[in-house]
């Protein structure tokens, strides 16, 4: 199939089966999307985070991501950026995600002043009011706490938002439940996940309410959840998600 075929999939409960015989399709009213360009980008951007480590990729912008492949001898093709923008410029309403876009430009770069990096977590936050309010829980909190995502410019929430779409067998919907796309995230702008130490993957999960964190925070009024119960987002609830500034959901 030729990749700059787009297959004109309207319905929302187009088959997921679907996904293995697909290379590309239309973004637009369609929740499926081709699982070999997916794969293909997803290889090429793990390639460019080994090169640069993992640190560094939560930053890494557009541009330099493309020169780093290239030097690894995988250059992106037109096929791929192309694809890449339609995800980043396209109206995720068509899939279900109702957030408002917090970075207007896929080549926007995440300045080094901007940002802190946050000893022994492998994680940055914005300089400021993210800082100041990650200060603020840890001082609250003491140890327990623990940085579990922080800046994320939008190669790094590109990876992500692919990962989920490949797991979820490209249906975008259920992708967009629980990672934003990728120029949507509160992520490139402030917002960060916590989590108790030792907890591993249950602190992103509704089990992370049950812990003493949580309830620290809660107790002490001084969490304010980006994604409540029942968001007018469209996605799910994430009490570990902290909402730092903009948006017009309230907690």
């Amino acid at each position: 199939m030729n990749r700059r075929t787009f297959l004109a999939l309207s319905a929302v409960g187009v088959s997921a089966t679907l996904w293995g015989e697909m290379d590309e399709v239309d973004l637009g009213p369609s929740i499926v999307s081709g699982s070999r360009i997916v794969s293909s980008i997803l290889y090429k951007l793990v390639l460019v985070q080994n090169q640069v480590g993992y640190v560094q990729f939560n930053i890494i912008s557009f541009d330099e991501m493309l020169k780093v492949a290239s030097r690894c001898k995988k250059p992106f093709t037109k096929s791929e950026i192309t694809y890449i923008e339609s995800i980043f410029y396209g109206d995720p309403r068509k899939y279900g995600f109702y957030g408002e876009r917090t970075v207007s430009a896929l080549s926007i770069v995440t300045s080094k002043k901007d940002v802190v990096y946050m000893d022994k977590t492998g994680h940055f936050l914005m300089n400021g009011l993210a800082l100041e309010k990650f200060t603020q829980i840890k001082r609250l909190v003491g140890n327990d706490l623990i940085l579990t995502s922080g800046v994320r410019a939008p190669v790094k929430q590109l990876y992500l938002f692919l990962k989920k779409m490949e797991n979820s067998r490209g249906d975008l919907r259920l992708a967009s439940t629980s990672i934003a796309p990728p120029g949507f995230t509160f992520h490139s702008i402030g917002d960060f996940d916590i989590g108790k130490i030792g907890y591993g993957q249950f602190n992103f999960t509704e089990k992370f309410q049950e812990t003493d964190v949580f309830k620290k925070l809660y107790d002490g009024g001084h969490i304010c959840i980006r994604y409540t119960q029942n968001n007018s987002y469209g996605v799910r609830f994430e009490p570990w998600h902290i909402k730092v500034t903009g948006g017009y959901e309230t907690a």
